[in-house]
């Protein structure tokens, strides 16, 4: 095969690639951000002659800040859950925990590794987003507890729990958020 027979398809091949993300840049600008009915998709000839169809997975969130905050929450869930596993003693002594340091790792260390490591791979989950306010939840009752004059460490467990707070409020809304969007991976597919 020659030269100028190769290069043929790879320009048809180049040109081709360029006219599809030209069509998908137009299509969203035509679109003024409006969500569509079903997934943009594009097909076209490959060079070997083959059919090929490129279909985008968009996720239709308004603003598009939830999956950015959602990743944040994500990767704080992380370091708890790190903190939690591998220094539950640490974290007994922070807040004034009388608990077994297994007890720390269970409840907190893991549960915090888990839904991070969910939100990390995958920040629009809202079923994670709903666990992690759950588990806010438990926290806030916990923290509480911890917040009582009997407890040395209280001013730490109140900082905590004034954090917490501000946590379970950005996680409600970044679930109640992504509760609402729509997922299309196939045009016309499961959602």
């Amino acid at each position: 095969m020659s030269t100028t027979e190769t290069s043929a398809p790879a320009a048809e091949w180049r040109r081709k690639a360029g006219e599809i993300s030209h069509d998908l840049l137009s299509l969203g600008r035509w679109m003024g951000g409006k969500p569509l009915a079903s997934a943009p998709s594009v097909e076209f000839t490959t060079p070997s002659g083959g059919r090929m169809r490129l279909t985008t997975d968009r996720v239709r969130a308004r603003p598009a800040l939830t999956p950015q905050l959602s990743f944040m929450l994500g990767q704080n869930a992380i370091g708890l859950g790190v903190w939690g596993l591998l220094f539950p003693k640490a974290v007994n002594r922070f807040l004034g925990v009388q608990a077994s340091p297994q007890v720390t790792q269970a409840l907190f260390g893991a549960r915090e590794m888990a839904t991070g490591m969910s939100l990390f791979s995958n920040p629009t989950r809202s079923g994670v987003l709903w666990a992690r306010v759950a588990g806010d939840v438990f926290d806030i009752a916990v923290l509480s507890w911890l917040n009582r004059p009997g407890n040395p460490k209280r001013g730490n467990a109140r900082m905590a729990l004034g954090v917490v707070l501000a946590v379970t409020a950005l996680d409600a809304i970044a679930a109640a958020r992504l509760s609402n969007v729509q997922r299309n991976s196939m045009p016309g597919g499961a959602r």
